[in-house]
């Protein structure tokens, strides 16, 4: 079945605009009415606290929660504005967002008759509001505001008067800007009756996360031992909320993380432990639930998509050598990428006349499998095109990677320059951080490179010397080469910016 990741923009959406309904809604009707919550998330629903943090494995429920809040407080103020804050677009319309319209709001309007707009996008922002009717006739509104980097906090919320502030997927977000900032826009709103308040919902970090020092540690009384009453934290066990989700959803989480002991405690346990130094340096962005799609017990993964060139990406040696197989698939939003396919020997030689054999009947596959005739762009670092190597005749790896194709694979270089080992990190960890970056689960040393490389104990920003800088480089030298000098052109692609993105997974 397709599991399609949609673009957030549309033509039709960027006329719209902020302006509040002009219907007046419908009389709503309470009587005999309250909203099915599970035990935490009934005392989430009842908290008074200014500052309330809901954290706990995945898929226990916590959003929801905060969200039945969120409409509680839209309907029983006059001229609420609830604002809400995800640390990616992507994350926000297809996670809180999709919660709120598909979930929440239809369950108000079976219950009382609430009437609500769906969500439109503002152009300029990128920002999605929609508007949710109140008990005195008029409406309340609900801003989504996508704030990827701390430093962008600030200036993203100045000037907004917020009555209810509901940040998602806190732990993600990098920075007590998303505590201090937001919080200090509460307060200021009139005809509010009761608190207005912070509140939040993670999955658990480890005890050194800013979160976890905000929430757990600075909000204690150092001479009573207890918390300031203004905070609040509670613990959303995913057990109240298994009869809420899909047939063997947390097996299928247990199977991912297994080889993760500190995500596993973290996602399935709901513990907050710290990863050790040294070990995994993209663990703070790289979220197997998320960026891998499909299950590689029932050999189900990403395929290709047609419309779309193949990027090939290559790190060749004598005894390591690695290729990923991807698509650069562009969207208003920026470029998406996917890794469908790899062929990796690691620890062993192999002839070039072979590998360039298996690349090409690779390649031949997926055209014949999907029936369409895949252009494909094949990029390796610069050493390959200019670097000789001695030894019998002497050649470059791409002259031999050439001929041994009979032309079908010719490289062009990434640059290895100073500094380009640490661009690639970067790049790769913001793709990752703005979930623009999909892996097959059939693609096994990509997902567990992702999981393991390390970080140089001198350099946080170098990768340390192991088995997964293989795979790390024929991954991150297309995205170097292209996100910075698209080359696609050439291809005479079939992809045009406005069409619907859709990622296959089979």
């Amino acid at each position: 079945m397709i599991n399609p990741i949609n673009e957030i923009d549309s033509v039709a959406e960027a006329l719209l605009s902020e302006s509040e309904p002009k219907a007046t809604p419908s009389k709503t009707s309470e009587k005999g009415w309250h909203p099915k919550l599970n035990t935490t998330q009934a005392e989430i629903f009842e908290d008074p606290a200014l500052f309330l943090l809901a954290y706990g494995e995945k898929g226990s429920g916590k959003t929801v929660g905060l969200l039945y809040k969120l409409v509680r407080h839209c309907y029983e103020n006059k001229n609420a504005f609830a604002l809400i804050v995800s640390p990616s677009i992507r994350t926000g319309k297809e996670g809180v967002l999709f919660d709120l319209e598909n979930m929440v709001l239809p369950d108000w309007g079976d219950g009382i008759g609430l009437e609500y707009t769906t969500s439109k996008l503002d152009p300029n922002t990128k920002d999605r509001h929609l508007w949710i009717a109140n008990r005195f006739g008029g409406w309340s509104k609900v801003l989504l505001v996508s704030i990827p980097f701390a430093e962008a906090v600030e200036p993203r919320i100045k000037g907004m008067s917020p009555s209810f502030v509901y940040v998602d997927e806190l732990t993600h977000c990098k920075g007590r800007e998303y505590f201090v900032f937001v919080a200090a826009q509460l307060g200021r709103r009139r005809d509010i009756t009761g608190p207005q308040q912070y509140t939040a919902s993670c999955n658990p970090d480890g005890p050194s996360h800013w979160v976890y020092k905000v929430f757990m540690e600075e909000s204690i009384d150092s001479e009573s031992g207890e918390m300031n009453s203004e905070y609040s934290v509670h613990h959303v066990p995913i057990k109240e909320n298994a009869k809420n989700l899909p047939d063997q959803y947390v097996k299928q989480l247990e199977q991912i993380l297994k080889s993760d002991p500190v995500e596993y405690r973290r996602l399935i346990d709901g513990e907050w432990v710290d990863r050790p130094t040294g070990e995994a340096m993209f663990s703070e962005y790289y979220q197997p639930e998320i960026h891998v799609k499909g299950d590689y017990a029932n050999c189900t993964g990403i395929h290709p998509a047609p419309g779309n060139p193949i990027i090939v990406g290559y790190d060749l040696g004598q005894v390591n050598s690695s290729v990923t197989f991807m698509q650069m698939i562009p969207t208003h939003q920026g470029n998406i990428w996917t890794v469908f396919d790899e062929i990796d020997y690691i620890g062993e030689k192999i002839l070039y006349k072979r590998l360039a054999g298996e690349i090409v009947d690779r390649l031949d596959y997926w055209s014949n499998l999907k029936g369409y005739d895949f252009k494909a762009q094949h990029i390796s670092d610069s050493s390959a095109i200019n670097q000789w190597h001695p030894g019998g005749q002497g050649s470059y790896d791409a002259w031999d990677m050439e001929r041994f194709s009979d032309g079908r694979i010719k490289m062009i270089g990434c640059p290895k320059g100073k500094g380009s080992v640490e661009a690639r990190v970067r790049l790769l960890t913001a793709k990752l951080f703005q979930d623009e970056i999909y892996v097959s689960a059939l693609c096994k040393n990509t997902t567990e490179m992702l999981l393991h490389l390390e970080s140089d104990k001198k350099d946080a920003m170098r990768p340390k010397r192991s088995k997964w800088i293989h795979k790390f480089d024929s991954l991150s030298y297309p995205l170097l080469k292209l996100e910075l000098n698209d080359n696609l052109s050439a291809l005479n692609t079939d992809v045009h910016q406005a069409r619907l993105v859709h990622c296959g997974i089979n």
